[in-house]
């Protein structure tokens, strides 16, 4: 019986994603050989979000877009997310050629997660090559260059739509002052030529990143994510931005990510990825709070969730809460949800680990996490 491609992505939209958010590539692989009608369909889900390029799959990947066919433009043209390493191929990086056609044969790539080795700048040519054929980018995830490499300078001088920003490595490297970076006459500027939305610092970068980073987003950034302990200098930089804030996460909780908090009077979600154990929740947290996620890990399983309790009872307007099924186990959850229950807040009991992103789109309500519904914003 035949079926229209429309209703056979129909079928396989709900189940494109596994309990852990990752596309499930067995069964999209399966369903593309089920027959010549549902190659396509399958294969479109397939190539949206492909898996990691490195060096050992790097050329059958590039075989398989190349966009001197029809097949391989139409498969291009279907990838949103890439997660590829280049640079030294003893870390099972493809050569920067190979990056560099893999690229220009995405035209509507939307999220590029980027480890580089071995390379401390990008010539002009290949920036100048690269500007042109990634006009769609949205978001990048910079996880590993070299401490002193201008590598993050010069992807931002090119891609000025990135809103969505994840640094994952350390950087020191001395900001842009001139024109040398940049193929082009116009002097760069003075900070970075980007709006952020979203900026999530798993490293964070020097003070003199950080403020180049930030002070062209002002008005523009609404979810931060720390990794790192916010420090008193890091707290100076931000706090100019924390009013505005709606989304908050955090790794670490102690006095100075309290003293953050307390800065972010308009925010509607906070995440921290343990359960705090010594400094108390409740006093700091914003009153504008309506989703809140915690995670019990297993590096530091607490065992009561007093904190827990204390702050959902401090939170007038919380209407969602997010757990990991660690919480479940605890001799507390009981507490916890018939507490919600009373109060008709929703719990969202969750296997993904906190480390898997969500979707880089500007969001009206929280949770934001990974949604088939999300593919109309990212192209």
């Amino acid at each position: 019986m035949f079926l229209p491609p429309e209703i056979i992505l129909g079928i396989l939209e709900p189940v494109y994603y596994d309990d852990l958010a990752s596309p499930n590539y067995s069964l999209l692989s399966a369903c593309s050989l089920v027959c010549s009608g549902w190659s396509g369909p399958a294969q479109t889900l397939l190539f949206r979000n492909p898996k990691q390029i490195r060096l050992h799959n790097s050329a059958a990947f590039y075989a398989a877009i190349d966009s001197s066919t029809f097949r391989g433009q139409t498969l291009g043209s279907c990838v949103r997310r890439l997660d590829i390493r280049t640079g030294r191929s003893s870390n099972d990086s493809c050569a920067l050629q190979e990056f560099t056609r893999i690229l220009l044969a995405c035209p509507r790539l939307y999220e590029l997660t980027l480890s580089i080795y071995g390379i401390h700048e990008f010539a002009n040519s290949l920036l100048s090559e690269l500007k042109e054929s990634t006009k769609n980018l949205k978001a990048l995830s910079l996880i590993y260059c070299g401490v002193q490499s201008p590598i993050i300078f010069q992807l931002l001088e090119i891609w000025h739509n990135v809103q969505f920003l994840k640094i994952g490595t350390e950087i020191v490297a001395s900001t842009p002052r001139h024109d040398e970076l940049v193929p082009s006459a116009t002097p760069v500027v003075s900070n970075a030529p980007v709006r952020l939305y979203d900026l999530i610092l798993l490293r964070t970068p020097s003070p003199e990143i950080l403020s180049w980073l930030l002070e062209p987003s002002l008005e523009s950034l609404r979810i931060l994510e720390c990794r790192e302990m916010p420090g008193r200098s890091t707290r100076a930089l931000l706090t100019p931005h924390t009013r505005r804030l709606r989304s908050l996460r955090l790794l670490h909780y102690n006095l100075d990510s309290a003293a953050l908090l307390r800065e972010c009077t308009e925010l509607e979600e906070l995440l921290l990825y343990h359960i705090p154990s010594i400094v108390p929740l409740a006093p700091d947290l914003p009153q504008t709070i309506q989703h809140f996620g915690f995670w019990n890990s297993i590096s530091n399983h607490q065992k009561t969730l007093d904190p827990i309790l204390d702050a959902v009872d401090s939170l007038p307007r919380l209407n969602v809460i997010t757990c990991n099924t660690n919480v479940v186990e605890l001799v507390d959850y009981p507490r916890l949800k018939a507490v919600c229950e009373d109060r008709n807040i929703e719990i969202i009991v969750t296997k993904v680990p906190f480390w898997i992103p969500e979707d880089p789109v500007v969001t009206r309500r929280f949770p934001r996490g990974r949604s088939v519904s999300n593919f109309g914003l990212m192209g």
